[in-house]
């Protein structure tokens, strides 16, 4: 029996035949699993410490820091004393934010940055500042 050469097959067979010999998943990979478990990386970390810097410049309040800040990732909505529906971000006196969403950061930042430099988080939002710096609204 004459053996099959590369040009006797099908062109239309090739990625058929290329996937047979390589294979798609097969496990041949030198590469070690990575580590269970839920992490985040240096890029999110990045993020949230550029998006403090800003919001601190824009509220013009000068104590507070990144570092002092523990944040807890979230599920999109959570319970909270706030609202019976549940709420996607929360500041907790005196430095926890949760989060369930990036985009209520700047939010929670601000009432953090008011607690730390006046002693009051302004959880009625009030302030000017969450229109100007914390990308939503203010009450006043």
């Amino acid at each position: 029996m004459d053996r099959l050469t590369l040009r006797q097959v099908p062109i239309y067979f090739l990625p058929f035949l290329f996937l047979l010999l390589t294979g798609c998943g097969s496990g041949t990979s030198s590469a070690s699993a990575a580590a269970s478990g839920v992490f985040v990386d240096t890029m999110t970390d990045q993020f949230l410490k550029k998006s403090f810097d800003d919001t601190k410049a824009c509220t013009g309040l000068a104590q507070g820091t990144y570092e002092d800040l523990s944040v807890v990732f979230m599920p999109p909505s959570f319970d909270c004393p706030y609202y019976a529906s549940g709420c996607s971000g929360e500041f907790t006196e005196p430095n926890l934010v949760k989060l369930g969403t990036l985009f209520v950061w700047r939010h929670e930042l601000v009432h953090y940055l008011l607690y730390t430099n006046t002693g009051d988080p302004d959880t009625y939002h009030h302030s000017p500042l969450f229109g100007t710096c914390g990308v939503g609204t203010s009450t006043s």
